[in-house]
């Protein structure tokens, strides 16, 4: 391990800081990924490296630390995690390239990546978060990826790429090492710039209201429920004035009960927080549509440590704003690309969705709710107390954004409604499931060769 090799980790693990589980500048960590794994590819022994690849990658998760730190002290147990994955994953590479031909070595990385980003959604309360995936929200074409096999086909492509390049460098003239790579992310490519191209569904305009004064004031306040429904009473009058199909609201920025008069025209989605009369709490999304009764919709995933004593929804709520299904969910919910999908068998067009972000995290967990549009098809209308008001296309292209102030806030915008019913909506995980099937096919196959290697000298014997 020499200075220039310290370095290099520290320059990656910097670089990984700033784009790495951030919501910006994510396809950096495609190149800080690189030095890395030549790092790995080219060291004597895996002990030589383990420290360098272990460093870096968990100052790469500097972002959900300085976002939830403070708030969520087991997320400085997931960031070590998280780093032991990347440095496991490293080092298995590394056994690839030195017991196969070269180009399995950067998909067997890659598989092993996006299957445990799956495995984990399966089993954590956050859902898909912390993907390797979401590093491609930005790289729009490669998005698109995201409609045949989630963001599992985004975690493959953004381990593939860097492992791909880092073997390019050490063997440059392999070249079926190369293609073994670069064709899957070429077809990935052509992909995006082929689904790009297809006509979005009608447009539909959109307001989304926001105050931050009033972000968690029903809760701890009760008694200033009516002062907060006036406020956006007051809001969704001037919202009119634009003529929306559809106004959101915040996520429990009024109190369980109100009333909001939507506009001729208009239905308003709004977050509701209140006390369930079995004990526990709602945290509720109102549907108020112009002379129809009152219709909601209840969280499914709450936010572990805060929410332990709302009650969780089991349903859907799917309305029409003219030939349009829309969809309504809650900021959590859209961290879990399983409920979801239900959506986008319902052929939903577009997602109206009330939120309550972190202030810190406000890209990085908006940035979440555009993929979920991307897997399924649909546009996405998010409102986020504490965070950004973002409209979305269902290919991920954002069509205005605008952050929450304490004050009041709205954003309107034209949007493009989806198509609804992808591939990924139809098919679910099965690129993710074949990923953990490959990964562990290629552990089989290293441990038999490990073991012929060691019993080689006992024949001889």
């Amino acid at each position: 391990m020499t200075r220039w090799h310290i370095l290099t980790a520290l320059l990656c693990g910097a670089v990984l800081a700033i784009s790495r589980d951030t919501g910006q500048f994510g396809w950096l960590a495609l190149a800080a990924f690189v030095p890395l794994l030549v790092l790995a590819l080219r060291a004597p022994r895996p002990r030589d490296v383990a420290l360098l690849l272990f460093v870096p990658a968990w100052m790469g998760e500097a972002g959900p630390m300085w976002f939830y730190g403070r708030l969520l002290p087991m997320v400085y147990g997931l960031a070590v995690a998280q780093a032991l994955v990347f440095m496991l994953a490293a080092l298995f590479m590394r056994a690839l390239y030195r017991r196969f031909p070269a180009g399995v070595a950067p998909l067997g990385f890659a598989a092993m990546l996006a299957a445990i980003d799956y495995l984990h959604s399966l089993v954590s309360p956050n859902g898909s978060f912390f993907a390797l995936g979401y590093t491609l929200v930005d790289v729009v074409p490669l998005l698109q990826t995201a409609a045949l096999a989630g963001v599992a086909g985004l975690s493959f492509l953004a381990a593939v790429i860097p492992a791909g390049l880092a073997v390019l460098y050490v063997r440059p003239r392999d070249l079926s090492g190369t293609l073994a790579w670069s064709v899957p992310v070429l077809a990935a490519l052509a992909y995006g710039v082929w689904q790009l191209a297809q006509p979005a569904g009608p447009a539909v305009r959109i307001a989304l209201l926001s105050d931050d004064r009033y972000a968690g004031r029903v809760f701890n306040h009760p008694e200033a429920a009516p002062e907060v429904a006036a406020g956006f009473a007051r809001q969704v009058a001037a919202a009119a004035a634009h003529a929306p199909v559809a106004i959101v609201v915040p996520e429990k920025i009024l109190a369980a009960g109100t009333v909001l008069a939507p506009p001729a025209g208009s239905v308003v989605v709004a977050g509701l927080d209140g006390p369930a009369p079995q004990g526990g709490r709602l945290n509720i999304a109102a549907l108020y549509r112009p002379g129809a009764p009152v219709d909601t919709y209840l969280k499914k995933r709450m936010v572990p440590g805060y929410e332990a004593d709302y009650v969780r929804g089991t349903g859907e709520l799917v309305t029409r704003l003219g030939d349009v299904h829309a969809g309504i969910a809650i900021c959590k919910d859209m961290d879990f690309a399983q409920d979801l999908r239900l959506y986008g068998r319902r052929d939903v067009g577009l997602m109206l969705v009330p939120a309550w972000d972190f202030d810190r995290d406000a890209y990085l967990h908006g940035r979440m709710a555009v993929v979920r549009g991307v897997e399924n098809g649909f546009a996405v209308a998010r409102s986020a107390s504490q965070g950004l008001m973002t409209l979305s296309d269902a290919h991920g292209r954002i069509v205005a954004e605008r952050r929450t102030a304490h004050a009041p806030g709205m954003l309107v915008g034209d949007l493009p409604t989806g198509r609804g019913g992808t591939v990924y909506s139809r098919v679910g995980d099965v690129f993710a499931q074949v990923a953990v099937a490959a990964w562990l096919v290629l552990l089989a196959l290293l441990a038999w060769r490990w073991r012929r290697v060691q019993d080689r000298p006992a024949r001889r014997m």
